[in-house]
């Protein structure tokens, strides 16, 4: 036995000493934003971590990436900006031990085309400009202006345009970035956020009066956080806050935003924004903790890496600065939370899949196909690769395949370019059959329906199926002869059997229209529908209007008994079954050009719906045109507050639920 024990114990002895399976997976994850279903879904990673550098900095708090790849780190603690090269070894400092060259908390950094650096020297209030070797040239103080008198020249980021125009931010300035000219004069604000308009402010300009306005504290725009410039000299600005709405603003030489201030994916504490060669967004985001990847549109493409303020973890970030892109897509981020620099490359996959992405934003659908096809050859599971085989295919005229491709991608309108084109052939080909089958169908329900009457007349119907098919057509009557048919219905006492029966039929109407209409007017994974959910959103507007107009028109003297406002309320549907049938057919026809169409038949169906409850209202309860008015807006009303009340006592059900299931695990944990 002691034998055994022996052995077992020096077993486990060897395989604690042995060296465990080393782990080539990311520590953060990759995810693609997919702008048709608008989510996010995982995907294998596009960029990897190559490096993480200090050169001993104190506190790294803005990055740039010049011309000629090297990097340059705005090191506040230090007083110096560091250059590094790709290999992150420092080259240079820039920043002299005395005299006018000494800088004092930088924050800002931004190298010219011609190598000149020009530097934000916060702590000296001023813009510190250094050639390229970091022999200090020249300084731009406060300009001398009464726009600023009041203005504390403290210069946090800035940018220098081709023609030398520098844009710079001051600390927590709401004003916008400052311009100065090449000599330092002051050329104007440029690019301030406009103030948001609260409800509770417009509520006040409403009801307060000059004086109480007056003493309001007023509504300022936010602080512009950070600046860049691209290659064709558009300047973005980064503004936290908001919700995402203006995060990155594209401004051009007039100071007009092309992205309309626009709600950005992952934007809300957006720190630093870069574009690469191939007008790509690079941001980096304290609020999704992510770097975030955009097209040249601002639509949100990729998110990758982490940020945890408590890493140590190589590849995770502390506190990201700054953000800068070099002439190979390498991504370089200055972190204040690990005093480093660290250096993102593209993986293999995402070499192939932002090429194909660069490529097919210019237009150039062929020279992206070999990427496509590599990207899937790696991951079938990208839409974005869908969608651009889809416009490959559709480019070289293979419609069939394109069709099947933008159905994968949820892309309606390239999905509408191919069916136009399929159909548009497919009525060349068959167009004297189409006609033929038309004229045969009219034709059939003509006679068909003319030998039906002959055969009822000759065989008629037992007597007591002479109410029931009276009441089922008084479904279609009353839809053209609403006042008559809602009276018929009134008076004669329908079998409940005929109320469910016409019930379950627009039950079964929704049904085809949740699973037979065209996919561009209802692009849905339809295994992915949830049924139920369908159900009770089209079921429960109708059940709350039963039991408010019940309730109220019972309180203002109405006539109406429960079960004629039931009867009475499923008649009312009549428009939605006998619409919905030429509507599945032309969604399954009509191209998105024609959408037109479609969206015509839906709102006379809504109106011709809305008529037909309002008349249901006045008939059954026997009211005046203005009562029925009257009452049908407090039924409205009514509606709003059962689903007020509904949605109150369903949180607190939850929050009781929610208390007693705590309850019960911390019970079962201290047991």
């Amino acid at each position: 036995m002691k034998k055994w024990l022996c052995m077992t114990l020096i077993g486990l002895i060897v395989l604690g000493v042995l060296p465990q399976a080393a782990s080539a997976s990311l520590p953060y994850r990759t995810a693609y934003y997919d702008s048709n279903q608008a989510d996010w879904f995982l995907i294998q990673p596009i960029y990897s971590p190559a490096g993480a550098y200090s050169a001993e900095f104190g506190e790294p708090v803005d990055l740039h990436v010049a011309s000629d790849d090297r990097i340059y780190v705005a090191d506040k603690k230090q007083n110096r900006i560091a250059v590094l090269g790709q290999d992150g070894s420092l080259l240079l400092t820039i920043g002299d031990e005395e005299g006018p060259g000494l800088l004092s908390s930088p924050e800002g950094v931004f190298v010219t085309s011609d190598h000149e650096v020009y530097v934000a020297d916060s702590g000296n209030q001023r813009i510190a400009v250094f050639d390229r070797s970091g022999t200090f040239q020249r300084e731009f103080k406060k300009p001398d202006t009464a726009l600023m008198v009041s203005e504390h020249f403290v210069p946090v980021k800035l940018v220098v345009d081709r023609r030398g125009v520098m844009y710079i931010q001051l600390n927590s300035s709401y004003q916008g970035l400052v311009r100065l000219n090449p000599q330092g004069e002051f050329m104007g604000y440029f690019g301030a956020n406009k103030a948001d308009q609260s409800m509770l402010n417009w509520l006040k300009k409403l009801v307060l009066n000059k004086e109480q306005l007056a003493k309001e504290k007023a509504a300022l725009p936010k602080p512009i956080t950070n600046v860049s410039l691209d290659q064709d000299g558009f300047i973005y600005t980064s503004t936290a806050g908001g919700e995402g709405k203006g995060a990155i603003r594209k401004l051009n030489a007039g100071g007009v935003d092309r992205f309309k201030n626009k709600t950005l994916e992952n934007g809300h504490g957006i720190v630093d924004t870069a574009i690469d060669p191939d007008g790509f967004i690079y941001n980096m985001d304290l609020d999704s903790m992510r770097i975030n990847l955009y097209d040249r549109n601002g639509e949100a493409m990729f998110a990758f890496g982490l940020v945890n303020k408590d890493t140590q973890q190589y590849g995770i970030l502390g506190y990201p600065t700054g953000i800068g892109v070099d002439s190979k897509h390498a991504i370089w981020i200055s972190d204040s939370g690990t005093n480093t620099v660290h250096k993102y490359v593209r993986t293999d996959f995402g070499q192939d899949v932002l090429k194909a992405l660069a490529l097919y934003a210019e237009g150039k659908y062929e020279q992206s196909k070999p990427y496509w096809e590599a990207v899937y050859a790696r991951n079938d599971m990208y839409n974005g690769t869908f969608q651009g085989l889809g416009k490959v295919f559709l480019h070289e005229g293979r419609d069939n395949e394109a069709l099947i491709f933008m159905k994968a991608a949820f892309d309606t309108d390239g999905y509408s370019k191919a069916f136009w084109q399929l159909r548009l052939d497919w009525l060349q080909n068959h167009f004297i059959v189409l006609v033929a089958g038309l004229i045969g169908l009219v034709l059939l329900l003509h006679f068909g329906a003319r030998a039906a009457g002959a055969f009822l007349r000759k065989r008629p119907l037992p007597a007591s199926w002479k109410q029931p098919l009276a009441d089922l057509r008084n479904f279609k009557y009353v839809m053209f002869h609403p006042y008559e048919g809602f009276y018929r219905i009134k008076e004669a006492r329908i079998a409940p059997w005929i109320t469910i029966a016409l019930l379950l039929l627009v039950i079964v109407i929704k049904l085809c229209r949740i699973y037979w209409t065209g996919f561009l007017f209802h692009p849905v994974e339809l295994a992915g529908v949830n049924i139920l959910k369908e159900m009770g959103l089209f079921a429960l507007p109708w059940i709350t209007w039963i039991m408010a107009n019940y309730l109220v028109c019972s309180v203002k003297d109405g006539e109406g008994k429960f079960r004629e406002v039931i009867q009475g309320s499923v008649y009312a549907l009549s428009p939605y079954v006998f619409f919905s049938i030429p509507l599945l057919i032309l969604s399954n026809v009509v191209s998105l050009d024609e959408a037109v169409i479609i969206q015509a038949i839906q709102m006379v169906m809504m109106l011709w719906m809305l008529s037909m409850f309002f008349v249901m209202t006045q008939v059954i309860h026997n009211f005046e045109f203005v009562e029925t008015i009257k009452n049908s807006a407090i039924s409205v009303f009514a509606i709003l507050t059962i689903w007020m009340f509904g949605f109150i006592i369903f949180g607190l059900s939850f929050n009781l639920y929610d208390f007693f299931y705590e309850l019960y695990k911390e019970v079962n944990i201290y047991q």
